[in-house]
């Protein structure tokens, strides 16, 4: 790992915990915000193992300054498996999108659970799903799945080229000078993540 990129995992690391009691503002107001006209587009984020929700504040807001306002939460306890976090998913999915059309986001095991939960919906039930810096498994049929990896993270390292099937992902991206946790506020991450809704947005 580059001396670049521990700095940025650094300073990530920092921006996480200084994310914290932001989010704990953000909750509060959240109860007074409508929700009227906000039916469209829905977005769900997946923070990784560990995490919370307040991990993806800084990706929320990004997003939803191109134009995609109707943003939830993904929340998970540590302890549960992926098939029951998947099935948790399942009813915020259910919530927000009864129609189907979502777009799932995660990051790390939060990107695992969202492509676990897509394998097993109805066709239709999700429009984008984007992982950042998810375990995979090179048998995986994953035809939807945008993946973005850090090339030097240390945690979830990307796939070897030779590795990578046509079915394995959609798409890969391969970030330069990047861990596990800049990934998700490399400006890199941020604008191809937001031309993946826009393709594929209602």
């Amino acid at each position: 790992m580059t001396s670049r990129t521990v700095y940025r995992e650094l300073a990530a690391a920092g921006l996480l915990l200084a994310s914290y009691p932001i989010d704990l503002l953000t909750r509060q107001s959240e109860r007074f915000l409508p929700r009227i006209g906000l039916l469209r587009d829905p977005v769900i984020l997946a923070h990784g193992l560990g995490g919370s929700r307040a991990n993806f504040l800084a990706f929320a807001a990004y997003i939803r300054m191109t134009g995609f306002s109707n943003i939830s939460f993904f929340e998970y306890s540590r302890w549960q498996s992926v098939a029951e976090a998947a099935k948790q998913l399942e009813e915020l999915v259910q919530e927000v999108a009864p129609a189907g059309g979502v777009h799932l986001i995660g990051h790390s095991l939060g990107g695992t659970i969202s492509r676990r939960f897509t394998a097993m919906a109805p066709r239709g039930t999700v429009r984008s799903l984007i992982t950042i810096g998810s375990p995979y498994s090179p048998s995986q049929i994953s035809p939807q799945e945008f993946a973005i990896f850090g090339d030097e993270d240390p945690i979830v390292p990307a796939p070897p080229p030779e590795m990578v099937s046509e079915q394995m992902f959609k798409r890969m991206v391969v970030l330069d000078d990047t861990g596990h946790l800049a990934i998700l506020y490399h400006p890199e991450t941020l604008r191809v993540a937001a031309s993946e809704l826009r393709l594929n947005r209602d």
